[in-house]
């Protein structure tokens, strides 16, 4: 199963971020508007290759090697404006900022499968291993001018960013079918991961090359994840139940490497965590039309690697993103009340609360405003949606989904106390159409109102897109126009609360409005139900990776 796919793609991307500085009476001190434009070049190009060994009629065994390269370019200038509390032009710093940027990853998957008999008995088991390897080679030029246009300061930044992951996981999943519509599975998984990432600042002086050690260091992470869970499903009649419970026990160490300037600092993290869930379905009637559904959960979402890097990266004199080797994991505990009638409607009453909610924070050091991964504290969100398939002719299928939430955020917060709630009401829908002489057609879009997520105050947008398609070629071809974001809609904007001493807003202006045409043929036969088998067993570490 080789596949080869290469991708070159030119995005662009203005943000503006406006800023009203305050006193403690709540007096305009200053303003400041940043205007950054974003226009990176990427290339990436995946390689896949597989193969399998029938060493039996019950016993496959299968290698799965997968490679990829993806360096990128950017040349992102930003001009950050600075006024009198008059809103009168004091100085103006013009940021050019330059990257080269790679990123290159491979794969190995060894996986094996045994199928003791015909009821569906079976042993499976993955081994995996992923390495990672990064880099960024970046320059600021930071040019600072009066309101006539005279340069009083200039500044040059040169860093280089290597990073690796190493990435080792082994699961083994066991499926055991029981009389009386029942199944009983278990599995095992274990997970190594090392990381290592260096940051490395020079400021250029008199055309000499500085090292800047309040900026330079490196960052030596380690984590072990071992899990063991059991399930266990059983139908009777008209009512269906599914327990289960994962345990997983993480070790996690990270070294921040000191300088000539700072000490070596350590921490280490050793927890046990349970996971039950459980899962129970009626049906109504006797024809089973309509279903009455009611699960829990406890789910863990950890932080990526990237957000436990110390590191800061620049935007401006004025703007940082800086990670957070303390960020904890968030654990979730969901609560469902669905109902479910012919497959056409489901509504769903979801009650999820979360404890140490990761998002981006925003906090001030001096003027300097810092974006980073942090713990907000709890999230409470009670949801009602509604789920709809219709097909109110025979050449036309509708999917519909809206959903109305509330989101509460609480918790101590850097000098002060978070406490936001919005209500919101989301909406997609997806139309189909299929035509005569092999023409077909698609009408989607999506719209979300204003809402909050953390510090974060969204105003309300949303998107249209459609396509069209022409079968040709005795129907091995086809000819596929597509247009996204039609009314160029979409552009996330907001507020930004919480912020002592300021108050600030985001506009992006994003090129999302793109027409695309293809063609495709198929070269080969259609395989009906094709055997497939989701190998690996490291996609959660990878997808952390990222």
């Amino acid at each position: 199963m080789p596949t080869y796919h290469t991708t070159s793609k030119k995005t662009f991307r203005q943000l503006e971020i406006d800023r009203n500085y305050i006193d403690v009476n709540g007096n305009p001190t200053s303003y400041f508007k940043d205007i950054s434009y974003f226009r990176p070049t990427s290339y990436n190009t995946n390689v896949k290759l597989g193969m399998d060994l029938y060493a039996s009629p019950k016993t496959t065994w299968g290698i799965v090697l997968t490679g990829g390269l993806s360096p990128n370019n950017d040349a992102s200038p930003v001009y950050s404006l600075l006024y009198d509390k008059n809103r009168v032009l004091d100085t103006t710093v013009s940021t050019f900022n330059t990257s080269k940027n790679k990123f290159n990853n491979g794969g190995i998957n060894l996986n094996y499968t045994h199928k003791y008999d015909s009821t569906g008995r079976s042993l499976t088991f993955d081994l995996d291993y992923i390495r990672d390897i990064s880099g960024s080679d970046q320059t600021f030029v930071n040019n600072t001018l009066l309101a006539n246009g005279s340069l009083v300061n200039s500044q040059t930044i040169d860093d280089n960013l290597p990073a690796s992951i190493n990435i080792y996981a082994a699961k083994a999943d066991y499926s055991h079918p029981l009389k009386g519509k029942a199944k009983f599975e278990a599995g095992v998984k274990s997970s190594y991961v090392n990381t290592d990432n260096a940051a490395n600042y020079f400021n250029l002086i008199n055309n000499i090359n500085t090292i800047d050690y309040n900026n330079t260091n490196r960052f030596i992470y380690r984590e072990n994840i071992n899990a063991a869970y059991v399930n266990f499903n059983k139908t009777f009649n008209r009512f269906a139940l599914q327990t289960g419970l994962r345990v997983e026990n993480t070790n996690g160490n990270g070294h921040q490497l000191g300088n000539a300037q700072k000490a070596d600092s350590t921490f280490v993290n050793h927890y046990t965590d349970l996971f039950p869930t459980a899962y129970f379905s009626y049906k109504l009637d006797t024809a089973g039309h309509d279903l009455l559904i009611l699960s829990y959960g406890r789910r863990i979402g950890r932080p990526s690697y990237s957000s436990l890097n110390p590191f800061t990266f620049f935007v401006d004199k004025f703007t940082d993103f800086s990670g957070n080797p303390f960020l904890k994991p968030q654990f979730t505990d969901i609560y469902k009340l669905a109902y479910s009638y012919k497959s056409l409607f489901t509504f769903a009453l979801t009650y999820n609360y979360t404890t140490d909610v990761q998002g981006e924070t925003i906090h001030r050091i001096g003027d300097v405003f810092v974006s980073t991964t942090g713990n907000i504290g709890l999230r409470k969100q009670l949801d009602f949606s509604v789920n709809t398939s219709l097909h109110p002719t025979k050449w036309w299928t509708a999917n519909i989904y809206a959903e109305v939430y509330s989101n509460t955020y609480q918790g101590p917060f850097y000098s002060g106390y978070l406490n936001q709630t919005a209500n919101t009401f989301s909406s997609n829908a997806n139309n189909q159409f299929t035509f005569t002489n092999g023409w077909s057609a698609e009408l989607s879009g999506f719209f979300n109102t204003s809402g909050t997520y953390g510090q974060f105050v969204p105003i309300a947008t949303g998107m249209l897109n459609a396509g069209v398609q022409k079968k040709v070629l005795n129907n091995k071809g086809s000819i596929r126009f597509n247009m996204r974001d039609i009314l160029k809609s979409f552009s996330p904007s907001g507020s930004i609360t919480n912020i002592p001493g300021a108050t600030s807003t985001y506009h992006n202006n994003l090129d999302t409005r793109v027409a695309t045409l293809s063609f495709s043929y198929n070269f080969g036969k259609s395989i009906n139900n094709p055997q497939k088998r989701n190998v690996g067993s490291a996609d959660s570490e990878q997808g952390r990776a990222h």
